[in-house]
Parts: structure tokens; C-alpha cells; sequence
């Protein structure tokens, strides 16, 4: 049985010339379309002079959930059994255990939940999903959003007890370390003045960050966010290397499978950029930029990488067909996870989504996830 197992490898492609001068052509359209897709939802939260309707950036928030969803399901995970059950590839992949790219995909999803649950013991487990992507108000529970200090206090239209110490106006907030920022007629040292300069030398030195709607975010919640953002652009990032090599090794079919990559990656641009986005990133960072730009060029180095290796590097040998499922694999779990715990989950199912989203402003939001999803399975067909 072993002597009719096929060979793994390509067959010559007799009589077809590639074309170099059209596959250089195709890595600057990809990483123009990266970029675009990318960032143009950072572009609209960042220049409020752009003047980007807020619905806008809704629907690309809710858009972008579908198609990373989609990415995963549609052309991810496939792609991994497809490559792991080539009948070439030894009996491991393809008779005595068929469900490896499962098993890969599932061990990443609980790398990836661990990873989760170490941040939410740092963070608390509070999260600032912005659903709507529009405004956030302040919780009645959990006030992780604080107004400007130009702001009018709601908890003097309230009736609230409030005492200002250091220029922080203390609420009947829920845990003593919770606060909004505000004014008020008189000052109060209720510890002592050491305590009292101790509390304005913070309030002068501290990082604030504040979302699009003006309110500050609690530092805790940030570095959460941040570091959900880099997990799942990591996830991403693992799949649009092989996207580019794939590309750029591609000889016959050529022109079609770069007209889906374009789109593919504008739309996959769009949903990570709709995120980063909304993570309230100090005025000036460059972070949110940096994530930009390394999605944007990270399926073009595939493809010049692709392009130097062109006649050395065969997707369909043994090594190939592996390196590209393992890491599929890998990327849909990472993606699945993050696409519906972190996004579609949290964007619906939660009491912030509950609070600032009625039933047709979530059959809506709804509506855009199901268009991008659809949007993201058509261009599998050709991709």
C-alpha cells in the first residue's frame, strides 16, 4: 500500500511562462489594498476633521467582525484539511489521526484562552468592547469611563456625594479605587497634605486615555484592549504570510486569485482596523499606525519571499503542504476565539451591548456582521 501512496511535489508547468513584471504589479496592489482596508477606519477615528459619519465607522466595526469570522471558517480552516489530508503526506495526517488540523486549531484556541484569563486576572475581567462604535456611556455598575475634566459631573445631577481631592472628584462609586474626573467648589484633604500632593503630582504625570466619544478609559481596561488587538493580529498576521508566497508562486490563474486576494485583504484590513480603532490609544501613539502598517506589508513580504523562492519553494511538496496546514490551523483557532469571544460576544451578548444597543440597532449591527461574512465567502470561491 505504501508503493501507491502519490508523490507529493508539482508537476512542470510545461509551456507557462511567468510573468515577473505582473507579480510585482500584484504585491503593490496588495499592499495598497492592505493598507487601505486598514487604515481608513484609524484615519476616521483619528482626524475628526475627515468629519466620517459615526455610522460609518459602525457598520465597518460590525462588517469587519463578519469577515474575520468568515476568514477563519471559509478560507482558513479548509485550507489546513486540505493541505493536512493530502493523500502524498504520510500516514500520521492522512489515515491514523485525519483530525490533526482539528486538534491544531483547538490547542491554539486554548493557548489563546489562557492567555485571556492571565490578562483578565491583571485587568480584572472588565472589558470596553464599544459596540456601536459610535458613543459609550458610563456604566451604573462599573464607571471604567470617566468624563473629561471639562465635563459636567453626573453625579451632581445626582445628587451624589462627591469629594475632589487633587483635582479627582470621588463618587458612591463601586470600588474605591474607581473615580470620575470633574470640578467642584470646595476641596476637602481627606487623608492628609501629603496624601493631597501625592494625588496631584499622579493626576499630572498620569497617561489618560480617552475613547471616541470623549470619555477616559480606565488604564486597566486599555492594556487589556492593547493586548487583545496584538493577539489577534497575531492570528492574521500568522496566515498573510502564506497568502502572499501563495500568490506569488501562482502561475496559471494568476490574474483571478489577485483580484480575490485584493479584496480579501481590504475587507480583512477592514475588520482588524474597525478594532484598532477602537482602542483608545493616547492622542499621538503610534501604536494603532504600527498595527496598521504591519498588517499592510506583511502579505507582500510573503510575496516577495514567495517571488525570491519561486523556483526553489513548491507548495505541494511534503514540507509545503505541512509548514502552510500547521499554521492555517493555528490562525483559525486564534481567529475563531478571538472573532466570536472577544467581537461577537462581547459586541451582543453583554450587559454594555444590552445598555447602548436596542433590539434594532442590534438587528442592524447584526445585519453588517452577516454582510461581511457573505462577503468574505464569496471571495473563497475564487481565493
Amino acid at each position: 500500500m505504501a508503493n501507491d501512496k502519490p508523490q507529493c511535489g508539482s508537476d512542470a508547468a510545461a509551456g507557462v511562462e511567468y510573468d515577473l513584471p505582473l507579480h510585482v504589479v500584484g504585491l503593490f496592489l496588495i499592499l495598497g489594498s492592505s493598507i487601505l482596508g486598514a487604515g481608513f477606519p484609524v484615519v476616521a477615528k483619528r482626524f475628526k476633521s475627515l468629519k466620517i459619519p459615526p455610522s460609518i465607522f459602525f457598520a465597518c466595526k460590525h462588517f469587519g467582525t463578519g469577515v474575520l469570522i468568515a476568514t477563519a471558517f471559509v478560507h482558513l480552516l479548509p485550507t489546513a484539511f486540505g493541505n493536512l489530508m493530502n493523500p502524498c503526506l504520510p500516514d500520521l495526517f492522512t489515515d491514523k489521526y485525519p483530525p490533526m488540523p482539528g486538534v491544531i486549531m483547538m490547542g491554539s484556541m486554548f493557548v489563546l484562552f489562557l492567555i485571556e484569563m492571565y490578562l483578565n486576572a491583571k485587568t480584572g475581567g472588565h472589558s470596553h468592547g464599544g459596540p456601536t462604535g459610535e458613543g459609550l456611556a458610563v456604566s451604573n455598575h462599573h464607571h471604567h469611563h470617566h468624563e473629561r475634566p471639562d465635563s459636567s459631573s453626573d453625579a451632581e445631577k445626582k445628587g451624589d456625594t462627591t469629594v475632589t481631592v487633587g483635582g479627582i472628584t470621588e463618587s458612591n462609586c463601586s470600588s474605591p479605587t474607581e473615580y470620575r474626573l470633574g470640578h467642584s467648589s470646595s476641596a476637602f484633604d481627606v487623608d492628609s497634605g501629603m496624601n493631597l500632593g501625592r494625588s496631584k503630582k499622579d493626576a499630572a504625570t498620569e497617561v489618560r486615555y480617552f475613547d471616541e466619544a470623549g470619555m477616559e478609559v480606565d488604564p486597566q481596561v486599555y492594556r487589556k484592549m492593547s493586548a487583545n488587538i496584538t493577539l489577534l493580529e497575531g492570528g492574521i498576521l500568522f496566515h498573510s504570510v502564506f497568502v502572499g508566497m501563495t500568490l506569488s508562486i501562482t502561475v496559471e490563474g494568476f490574474v483571478v486569485l489577485l483580484i480575490a486576494f485584493v479584496f480579501h485583504q481590504a475587507f480583512e484590513g477592514l475588520g482588524l482596523g474597525s478594532r484598532i480603532a477602537a482602542v483608545p490609544y493616547p492622542q499621538g501613539s503610534v501604536r494603532p499606525w504600527l498595527l496598521v502598517i504591519a498588517f499592510g506589508v506583511t502579505a507582500p513580504l510573503g510575496q516577495a519571499i514567495g517571488l525570491g523562492a519561486r523556483n526553489s519553494y513548491d507548495p505541494n511538496s511534503a514540507f509545503g503542504l505541512i509548514i502552510v496546514g500547521v499554521f492555517n490551523a493555528i490562525s483559525s483557532g486564534l481567529l475563531i476565539y478571538a472573532a466570536l469571544v472577544d467581537l461577537l460576544a462581547q459586541d451582543f451578548l453583554s450587559e454594555e451591548a444590552d445598555r447602548l444597543m436596542n433590539a434594532k440597532k442590534k438587528g442592524a449591527a447584526f445585519g453588517f456582521v452577516l454582510l461581511g461574512a457573505a462577503a468574505m465567502s464569496i471571495v473563497g470561491a475564487f481565493a
